[in-house]
């Protein structure tokens, strides 16, 4: 067992009433994994409230990589969606498993067309360890 505070858990804010309308994306800032993430345990919490149309719409969440801060996010061929908050607006603590990478960008996007979902409000936190 490894000795309290070799491995902590971080929170990194990615999303904070991040408004998106329909068919629209938000990206987060990058988030420095290089030592955040020592075991390689991955969770999202997320919130999806109604925004300014009284509906909340169905938003998937997904993940970039790089290996700069500064470089060209991709998002890896082998990659699955972290999750899918639907239109509850609804609280939700996810676990995914990203490939290595020192760098990482959340995505939020609205499905949808037209006014379905308008204006949904997106708050999300990246918790590793």
């Amino acid at each position: 067992m490894a000795e309290k505070g070799l491995t902590p858990v971080s929170v990194h804010p990615v999303f904070l009433n991040q408004h998106l309308s329909a068919g629209e994306s938000g990206t987060s800032n990058a988030v420095d994994l290089r030592e955040a993430a020592q075991r390689g345990l991955f969770s999202l919490s997320v919130s999806v409230a109604i925004g300014t149309a009284g509906t909340a719409g169905t938003t998937v969440l997904t993940y970039s990589g790089c290996s700069k801060v500064d470089g060209t996010y991709v998002t890896p061929s082998s990659a699955i969606a972290i999750g899918t908050m639907g239109t509850n607006c609804s609280r939700n603590i996810i676990t995914f498993e990203p490939e290595l990478m020192p760098f990482i960008k959340i995505i939020a996007t609205q499905t949808g067309t037209g006014t379905a979902g308008k204006d949904s409000k997106v708050t999300a936190e990246l918790i590793v360890q």
